[in-house]
């Protein structure tokens, strides 16, 4: 391992002390100033050259709740490792009605959340907009109540065509919308728990809306923030915004497979990677009401560690929305316990010095059922194993893996990882490549991390 590796991780488990002489949920407050986009174009890294990778889910109406349950759940949530939220404004739960006035109660909320997630070390995507008011067939789409951009909802409304908030050209519902932004944007710009600007969920926006909306935006934001996008299913921004997102749900690819539903996002990941910015997994789930317990959490421990292996930066953020039938339910305490162990492991990596790019070619194993992922630079490599078994028996399979990822000066060493312990449970010294590796026997998934 180099002195620089060496001296990371002895500051690692410094600051490890540190935040266990704590309280549960509380972390040591430092002002760390504003997160950025890193040098390489690759992760995330705050203004003191700290590293960050967003670890965490969607909470989407998170201002609904109670001053108290924000507060619970925050301090939980830190507690497990947490330090991501992504939140909407709109979605049935609009702060501003009818147009152009904002319900003072919902902003102060978010002034809330945006000061409690300060104090508990969580950063959060504002989503400023929600296309999925525009449609028809949802219940919190145009005809809702709180859509004060439909004439036949608010007589201040902008317009009777939804199909008018898709671009520029009809001037009212253009100039709502900008001073919509530009309300939000002034608010909130100063907060430094905020870590983008997320510009619309589930887009179906003109080319021409997305460029100016960009620049409004860059233009008003005095601290630059990180802006993003959030597409349909499965699409990625293409160099538009500062970084790009790719999801995934039972419904696209078409299967509520623990496996198909992974190697889907681990695919949409490969294919936003080559537009140079950072790739985190934006929002996606199975449908927990349909699957399993086994099936469930096979989903969300490849989804959480895969991720890392492909070059994302960060796991698949869940959609929760609890509903009766139990679609899109809150997170475990098992899930949560599965979150602290791998954001631990997340912490030990310098991911601003991490200039990953896919590795895919340079990994295989015997066993065609076990799929490898991987991803590095000139001085460490991670790797996801996933079983893919055709049987969806997931019994322990024993393969082996042929690795010539093309750095220099070895001895390196390989740590294999339980993803549901976190542990390393199999260290090695790799003294030349390419190289044939024993793999430790695992059910469904493991990590290994290769490093100098």
């Amino acid at each position: 391992m180099s002195m620089k590796n060496i001296l990371f991780r002895l500051l690692f488990f410094a600051v490890l002390i540190t935040t266990f002489s704590c309280q549960p949920g509380e972390v040591e407050k430092k002002d760390r100033g504003f997160l950025r986009v890193d040098n390489n174009g690759r992760y995330f890294v705050f203004d003191d050259g700290t590293p960050y990778i967003p670890v965490g889910f969607n909470k989407f109406i998170f201002y609904e709740d109670s001053d108290e349950a924000i507060d619970s759940l925050l301090n939980l949530w830190s507690a497990h490792g947490i330090n991501y939220i992504r939140v909407w404004l709109g979605g049935g739960s609009d702060p501003e009605f009818p147009v152009g006035s904002f319900d003072e109660v919902r902003m102060r909320k978010i002034d809330y959340i945006l000061d409690k997630c300060q104090e508990y070390g969580l950063y959060v995507s504002l989503c400023l907009w929600n296309d999925n008011t525009l449609r028809f067939d949802v219940g919190y789409g145009w005809n809702n109540k709180r859509m004060g951009y439909n004439k036949a909802i608010d007589s201040l409304g902008t317009t009777d065509d939804p199909e008018d908030l898709k671009g520029i050209d009809h001037e009212p519902s253009w100039n709502a919308v900008l001073n919509r932004y530009e309300v939000f944007v002034k608010r909130w710009n100063h907060h430094k728990s905020l870590m983008m600007w997320d510009l619309v969920n589930d887009s179906k926006k003109t080319t021409e809306w997305k460029a100016e909306m960009y620049n409004h935006v860059r233009a008003l934001d005095p601290e630059n923030h990180i802006i993003g996008f959030q597409y349909n299913t499965g699409r990625n921004p293409k160099g538009e915004m500062d970084c790009g997102s790719v999801r995934v749900y039972e419904y696209n690819p078409g299967g509520n497979d623990p496996e198909l539903m992974a190697e889907a996002l681990f695919k949409r990941v490969l294919e936003a990677l080559p537009f140079g910015d950072p790739v985190y997994c934006g929002e996606g789930r199975m449908h927990n009401g349909e699957a399993s317990e086994e099936e469930i959490e096979r989903f969300f421990l490849h989804t959480l560690w895969g991720p890392l292996a492909v070059g994302s930066a960060g796991n698949l953020h869940a959609w929760i929305c609890p509903t009766a039938e139990g679609r899109w339910p809150d997170h475990t305490m098992q899930e949560l316990k599965y979150f602290k162990t791998y954001s631990d492991f997340c912490q030990t990596i310098n991911w601003s010095e991490f200039d990953s790019k896919s590795m895919m070619y340079r990994v295989s194993c015997t066993d065609k059922q076990v799929e490898a992922y991987a991803c590095g630079d000139n001085q460490q490599m991670m790797i996801y194993l996933l079983n893919d078994d055709p049987e969806d028996k997931f019994e322990p399979i024993i393969t082996n893996m042929t690795m010539n990822p093309g750095l220099s000066n070895p001895p390196y060493k390989l740590e294999w990882i339980d993803i549901r312990s976190g542990m390393v449970i199999k260290e090695e010294t790799i003294e030349s490549f390419p190289a044939n590796i024993s793999v430790p026997a695992f059910e469904d998934g493991i990590f290994a991390h290769l490093i100098k």
